[in-house]
């Protein structure tokens, strides 16, 4: 069997364990054909584990990581000169956790590139003013427009896609920092550096990248899993793109790191739904992509 198919893993904070849910019923479908996954942000991370092999305990330490977090974000920590959230340290750590005993020889040896994108600030403004403003056009653009599934707002204030593919990281820790530089989100996660540039969440060039993987086509099919629900005239099949979003609202929020029922919910509603919707996966490998009118 060919592998003609890729795969998009769009961000999304916790919201994208809800991918690992979905995946978790699908694969078995998908393995032999993804000829690439494409990914930004928290999407990058469920790739990493996803692919490490060690999905399940891999899990369980960030659930045990983050147990003593009360709340998000402390201001009395700014005034000490510490960071205000606690989400980078535990971020980190799990990814590295995803990629020891094994984990990262797995990933490097998958039959596919797995690549992350992150976006570089624009040239013209400095790193101080472009971090908010990026952050503050990409939320207004989202708000103004929630059913658009590629905000370009970042793109044309002058953030530029830069691709990786994990796979060519020389160590477990440059692939962490990879992953780690596709979701810097400040205050949250710190800048990332990629090639010896600042480098902010991919999403702020496209939280589904898309255009990514099809820069590496053509595919005969391409799965584009979404963290959030979308209205019914966003998803569903787009030429040889399917873009399949939750059924329901995810429970997760983005950056919660206080409670765990939602993100057990959120995980457990990508089962559901992978479930429910695997018949129409197994037509849709079959089916002739439906050409865009």
């Amino acid at each position: 069997m060919s592998r003609d198919l890729a795969l998009t893993l769009a961000g999304g904070g916790n919201r994208a364990f809800y991918q690992l849910g979905l995946l978790d019923r699908w694969w078995d479908r998908l393995a032999d054909r993804v000829g690439i996954i494409s990914s930004c942000s928290a999407g990058a991370c469920m790739a990493v584990i996803f692919l490490s092999g060690r999905r399940r305990e891999t899990y369980d330490y960030w659930v045990r990581r983050k147990a003593h977090v009360q709340r998000n974000f402390e201001w009395w920590r700014l005034l000490r000169g510490q960071r205000p959230t606690p989400h980078y340290p535990i971020y980190r750590d799990t990814v590295r956790f995803a990629l020891a005993d094994g984990g990262f020889d797995r990933l490097r040896a998958q039959a596919f590139p797995v690549i992350v994108l992150v976006a570089a600030p624009p040239r013209w403004l400095p790193i101080p003013v472009s971090v908010p403003l990026g952050l503050a056009v990409y939320s207004l653009e989202r708000a103004l427009r929630p059913g658009h599934l590629h905000p370009g707002a970042g793109r044309r204030l002058g953030f530029r896609p830069i691709a990786v593919d994990l796979r060519s990281s020389p160590t477990p820790e440059a692939a962490a920092d990879l992953v780690l530089a596709s979701s810097a989100t400040p205050p949250f996660t710190p800048l990332g550096s990629v090639e010896g540039r600042p480098v902010m969440d991919g999403g702020l060039v496209d939280n589904a990248p898309a255009f990514v993987a099809e820069q590496h086509g053509p595919w005969h099919h391409h799965l584009v899993v979404l963290t959030r629900k979308y209205p019914d005239r966003s998803i569903g099949r787009r030429g040889t793109r399917w873009y399949v979003c939750p059924s329901e609202r995810v429970p997760a929020d983005r950056w919660d790191y206080t409670r765990l029922e939602p993100v057990a919910e959120t995980i457990a509603l990508g089962e559901r739904d992978g479930a429910s919707r695997r018949a129409e996966l197994v037509s849709w490998l079959t089916d002739e992509p439906v050409p865009v009118l």
